[in-house]
């Protein structure tokens, strides 16, 4: 995909005119003529058209097609994380022994698999005991940087399950924050990523007996976004543990089997 194609996907999911688009930076003229291929862009000009519109460079270029190891990162990515939903620990052993197989005959992945798999394990088993040293210096590292990205929150969600409390309460907070300062960048994955990352807050303000009033955030981070089908699981999720706080039997069984029927049996508590 062309610079021209990405700046095309960007304005068009964004619902931008080409005129919007070029942002005062460059002629609608010229910058119809980069989106057809006509013209080329230098980057000191991209950049300032990306700033203009505040859309993360780091972001734009996530936009571009894959690789044949992020291809191969990304089908083995999504089985562990369907295992991890359904907390199906027989379906992480097959995702971790194919994942161990393919290595061996020199299928390369990116290294942040390793701690998708680990941080799923974890969650499955509700205990951090088999998180490698290696995955918990890497969440240091990420929790610490100032440049978010939808790796970022995906990571830090996941991380949870090896954090504090109070480490918990600080990045869920930082992390809306953040979002909330980035309205202006249009990216579904991103969001997507937010509401995963609220979702794994749920699960574990709940199993870590948090106050009623320290939801309170995340169920209004949940009010603000748009309501598109791509989320409707998580108000579900949203909804039953609304029902679980307020002790409302007949909500967390309506919820709890809409929930079990989608099996996201991640998020359910019946064993608590």
């Amino acid at each position: 995909m062309t610079i021209g194609e990405l700046l095309k996907s960007t304005r068009l999911n964004a619902g931008w005119t080409q005129k919007e688009m070029a942002a005062g930076v460059v002629s609608e003229s010229f910058y119809s003529k980069v989106e057809r291929g006509i013209h080329h862009i230098d980057a000191d000009t991209l950049l300032e058209i990306l700033k203009a519109k505040r859309i993360n460079p780091a972001l734009f270029f996530n936009a571009a097609p894959t690789d044949e190891k992020n291809t191969a990162s990304n089908l083995i990515t999504n089985k562990i994380v369907n295992a991890t939903n359904r907390r199906d620990i027989q379906a992480w052993r097959q995702a971790a022994e194919e994942y161990e197989e393919n290595k061996k005959k020199g299928i390369e992945y990116t290294q942040w698999v390793s701690y998708v798999l680990d941080l799923g394990q974890a969650w499955i088993l509700r205990s951090p005991e088999k998180v490698t040293l290696k995955t918990q210096a890497q969440i240091k590292r990420i929790v610490n940087e100032d440049n978010w990205n939808m790796f970022t929150y995906n990571l830090i969600g996941m991380a949870f399950i090896v954090l504090k409390p109070d480490e918990v309460k600080y990045f869920t907070h930082r992390a809306y924050s953040i979002f909330k300062k980035s309205k202006g960048i249009v990216n579904d994955q991103v969001t997507n990523s937010v509401n995963s990352l609220a979702v794994n807050f749920l699960i574990y303000a709940y199993i870590h007996n948090f106050d009623k009033r320290e939801y309170q955030e995340t169920f209004e981070l949940f009010k603000e976004l748009p309501m598109d089908p791509g989320n409707l699981i998580y108000r579900i999720v949203l909804k039953y543990y609304q029902a679980l706080l307020n002790q409302s039997q007949n909500d967390i069984e309506k919820y709890g089997s809409l929930l079990k029927g989608e099996e996201f049996f991640c998020v359910l508590q019946d064993d608590k």
